[in-house]
């Protein structure tokens, strides 16, 4: 079981300063320490800067207890920039404060500092030129862009030129075709130099595996390249949060730049009917349908049914209502169906977030999708 967490915290928000922040990160550490009563030593530990963008001064504070989370298997620095265009009076506040995993008596207890900038009005730049000098020099930057929009402002060039890893949340996309396509331009100016992370494309890490298992079987294999037609069931989840969306439209560019299909056009069906996505294989024409329905049950964040059909084989894969197992069924013509039942561990935001900021290289599988679904979402 995770130990508890203390929270230090030091006066009300000021008016955004380097040297202020500094000195207050000082004051707040001595502070640190002598609440303890000399019963444990306070030690200060960071691994690596994380810089958090948040959209909204409303999310600020569930954000904020994420990072204390994270700080349990990642000790950091995080700077929280919280951008309101909108707010008002204008301006730039900053406040500190820690997060201190509580030891048993006699051992050292583990703080990481946090440095909250609240920016109202247009004060972008001015915020890009505090966030700078708080870096941690010598170690990894990380940019979190947990916002549900993906347009990153110019101002951040100067940020992201020291910036090592960027991680988005599709899940929180708003408009998952027009900001998985920003996502990609994005990428695509940045040359291979930033490692980017999608902790949506990680939450269906675990079905991209059971369909690859499926064909595992060398029997089963040349079904992969006869495959006519693909539907992807999903559901529309809240306003705020869309995971399937996005998930739908990043697995059917995985699957079709694992097999080498080509995009081609979308196929209108008519008024109330599914668009078809379609695509060119070698051996002819694949066309893959996403269709919204409404579910009951568990199972949150992951698409709920991927049917393949190929020339002579049907594959399907069902999430159980409990959201917690997925239901297989492999039916090849003149063979007995085989179906099984396998397990999904589904990971929280914070657990896949802890994964990312302990991986390094880029993603390429990812990067290829992501280029794809910008096409394949162009028009």
């Amino acid at each position: 079981m995770a130990g508890a967490i203390q929270e230090f915290a030091l006066g009300e928000p000021q008016p955004a300063n380097v040297a202020d922040i500094e000195a207050g990160l000082s004051a707040m550490w001595r502070t640190a320490t002598e609440s303890t009563d000399g019963k444990s030593a306070v030690s200060r530990a960071s691994a690596l800067t994380l810089l958090v963008y948040v959209d909204c001064e409303a999310a600020a504070r569930d954000v904020s207890n994420l990072i204390a989370e994270v700080t349990r298997q990642n000790p950091c620095r995080a700077v929280m920039m919280v951008m309101d265009p909108k707010g008002s009076p204008a301006g730039l506040m900053a406040s500190v404060s820690a997060h201190c995993h509580l030891a048993s008596d006699g051992e050292k207890q583990v703080c990481s500092e946090q440095i909250t900038l609240n920016s109202r009005g247009d004060t972008g730049r001015e915020l890009i030129s505090v966030v700078l000098p708080l870096t941690i020099s010598g170690l990894p930057i990380y940019l979190w862009w947990r916002a549900g929009h993906f347009e990153i402002p110019a101002y951040f060039d100067h940020l992201l030129r020291v910036t090592q890893h960027v991680i988005v949340d599709s899940a929180r996309f708003a408009a998952a075709g027009a900001d998985l396509r920003s996502l990609a331009a994005w990428l695509e100016k940045q040359s291979g130099r930033i490692r980017l992370s999608d902790l949506n494309w990680a939450r269906a890490t675990p079905w991209r595996e059971i369909m690859a298992q499926c064909f595992d079987s060398p029997d089963r294999r040349p079904y992969l390249y006869r495959i006519r037609e693909v539907q992807i069931e999903y559901e529309m989840e809240s306003a705020r949060l869309t995971a399937q969306r996005s998930q739908s439209l990043l697995l059917t560019a995985w699957l079709a730049t694992r097999l080498g299909w080509e995009f081609e056009r979308t196929e209108h069906r008519g008024e109330n009917m599914p668009r078809a996505l379609c695509f060119k294989s070698a051996d002819g024409e694949v066309k893959v349908e996403r269709v919204l329905r409404k579910v009951e049950g568990g199972g949150s964040g992951v698409c709920f049914s991927f049917v393949i059909q190929a020339d002579g084989a049907r594959f399907s894969f069902s999430r159980g209502k409990d959201g917690k197992v997925v239901q297989t069924l492999a039916e090849v013509s003149g063979a007995p169906p085989i179906g099984r039942t396998v397990r999904i561990e589904a990971e929280d935001e914070i657990e896949i977030l802890n994964d990312e900021l302990m991986l390094s290289g880029r993603d390429h599988v990812y990067e290829e999708a992501l280029a794809l679904v910008a096409r394949m979402t162009k028009y």
